[in-house]
């Protein structure tokens, strides 16, 4: 059997099914087919195939493949396995290596040191040196994916051993060494940290839950809402958090992050927080940006997560209680923990984070906040929210509601620029009934809009819906903050047709006008069950930005 095809079926029997990237001038040695157990998609750039993978782990809990050839391959490919290893997803990457008899780094045509570039953005970085690895090191290698935080492992093949013959005998053999990846069990809470922790709370008048993407991989969202119930704290999440706890549950309060004040345009994040005795993070990750900071970093914390973040001096819990979450927080309900009055301003806050609507502003422009309240409707409870990374992110984060788990995506600790569409194309693969959309800047779409043809060739029915604003959004918002007029040379850029754009590549599109237009439109989209592009123009408030401390929600009386 030749290596290739060893390879392929030895991955399959670890449990990967799909691999999406491109292949160089290795196709001569490596033939990507079904028998074989993986279903390969063809991208038209590996950063996409990177990010697609990445995404697909996160909605499974299981690693996808990325392909890519070597040099260029792998460096594009780069920055989506980054993001796998920043936002927890398990994946494999895979990049072809000139045969191994030229390997000269950086001297030899295309060939660098793919193991060393891509160490620092995954949890095992190695070349394949021999078939009898894949019964070994790379089991061991794929496992590492799953266990702890998850994240990316790295496989570098040469092209010399791609080729080579392993006889039939040990190609069996090895085939059955390797078995499938599995999920580790959780280790059991510290009975000690039980008892602390059921202190704190109780010690407590106001606490207030905080919950992290990990709560999601660890399926311990129901968990988390009984608890929640029982000693009746309101919850707040971050981004990469939200539908972990139902928009609608009677306890949550919003998704938070630094912009919060800004979309809102208005001070919640004082009243959001001020009266606050205990802050009971739970899956906490700082990585997803809801930081300490945000609560003055003056309160007492309870960390309850299955694994340990340490980050040093930058933040340190009061309590941690590390172990299954579910067990942890099923053995605090045994402590007969007091349900507590919520704070007035939470009452308040409660009531003005439901209608999902920022505070009324004369100066106001923008049509943002309207787009993402047509987009929620017409997505509804079960649909799946993929957006870009931008300015827009942030209204959409913290505006869009959210019923399941993993049914809102962004870039939570990378923040990938282009992250919208392929997104949307792996959430599209994973759920092919589920309403789909990818919400994207100018500016992030135009960075993978070549994945358009992408859709079409695999009849996608993403809906992509483009606000252009001819500007980097998120970055030309900075300098507002400091009542500074942007170098608009440094941000801003000429139009695109993206509907001319979207039609080149075989996908319908409208451009609106008038929001609105925009439901209607958006809904008779999703019914054609085909690839469709909406584009519009939108205006951001960044002028009123800096003065949105001179107004605030009425949370003291």
């Amino acid at each position: 059997m030749q290596f290739d095809a060893l390879f392929l079926r030895a991955m399959s029997s670890m449990g990967i099914t799909t691999c999406f990237g491109i292949i160089g001038s290795e196709a001569e040695a490596i033939r990507f087919d079904k028998a074989l157990g993986i279903t390969f998609y063809l991208t038209r750039h590996e950063f996409a195939a990177g990010i697609m993978a990445d995404v697909a782990g996160r909605l499974t809990g299981i690693p996808h493949m990325c392909w890519a050839t070597f040099g260029p391959g792998l460096t594009n490919m780069a920055t989506g396995v980054c993001s796998a290893m920043l936002d927890r997803s398990p994946m494999v990457a895979c990049s072809a290596q000139i045969p191994r008899p030229q390997i000269r780094f950086n001297l030899t045509h295309q060939c660098i040191d793919n193991v060393g570039l891509m160490a620092g953005i995954t949890k095992s970085s190695l070349q394949l040196e021999k078939a009898e690895a894949l019964g070994s090191h790379v089991q061991t290698a794929l496992q590492r994916t799953l266990d702890g935080l998850p994240g990316p492992a790295y496989l570098s093949i040469p092209l010399d051993l791609l080729k080579t013959e392993v006889p039939d005998r040990e190609a069996l053999a090895i085939l059955q060494a390797v078995q499938p990846l599995t999920r580790r069990k959780k280790t059991k809470p510290a009975r000690a940290d039980i008892i602390r922790a059921a202190q704190s709370i109780t010690d407590a008048t106001h606490p207030m839950i905080v919950i992290g993407n990990q709560v999601i991989r660890d399926n311990a969202q129901a968990s988390v809402c009984r608890f929640a119930k029982q000693i009746n704290a309101p919850i707040i999440c971050s981004l990469a958090a939200k539908g972990a706890v139902p928009d609608d549950h009677p306890q949550f309060l919003t998704a938070a992050n630094q912009y919060l004040d800004s979309v809102y345009r208005t001070s919640v994040l004082h009243p959001l927080f001020e009266g606050v005795d205990l802050m009971i993070l739970i899956g906490y990750d700082f990585g997803e940006d809801l930081k300490p900071a945000l609560w003055g970093n003056d309160k007492p914390t309870l960390v309850i997560n299955s694994v340990d973040v340490p980050m040093g001096d930058i933040f340190q819990p009061d309590i941690l209680c590390l172990g299954d979450m579910t067990r942890s927080l099923d053995q605090l309900a045994h402590h007969g923990l007091p349900q507590q009055e919520w704070l007035a301003s939470h009452q308040r806050l409660k009531r003005f984070f439901d209608k999902r609507q920022p505070a009324a502003q004369p100066d106001a422009v923008t049509d943002i906040p309207r787009i993402v309240a047509a987009v929620s409707t017409a997505l509804g409870r079960d649909g799946i929210f993929c957006s870009d990374v931008g300015l827009h992110t942030q209204y959409a984060g913290l505006l869009a509601t959210t019923y399941h788990s993993n049914h809102f995506l962004c870039s939570n600790v990378c923040g990938s620029f282009g992250f919208g569409l392929p997104a949307a194309i792996a959430a599209q693969i994973c759920h092919p009934e589920t309403r789909v959309l990818a919400f994207c800047g100018d500016g992030g779409f135009h960075a993978t809009s070549q994945e358009l043809e992408t859709l079409v060739r695999y009849s996608l029915p993403v809906v992509i819906v483009v606000v252009a604003d001819s500007a980097f959004g998120l970055i030309t918002y900075y300098p507002h903050l400091n009542d500074a007029d942007p170098q608009r040379h440094l941000t801003e850029f000429g139009p695109v047709d993206f509907t001319l754009l979207a039609r080149a590549n075989g996908v319908s599109a409208t451009k609106i006008l008038d929001i609105a237009d925009f439901p209607d439109v958006l809904e008779k989209a999703f019914q054609t069950h085909q690839p469709h592009l909406i584009e519009m123009p939108v205006k951001y408030d960044n002028t009123l930005l800096p003065h949105i401390a001179e107004t605030a929600i009425d949370c003291h009386h």
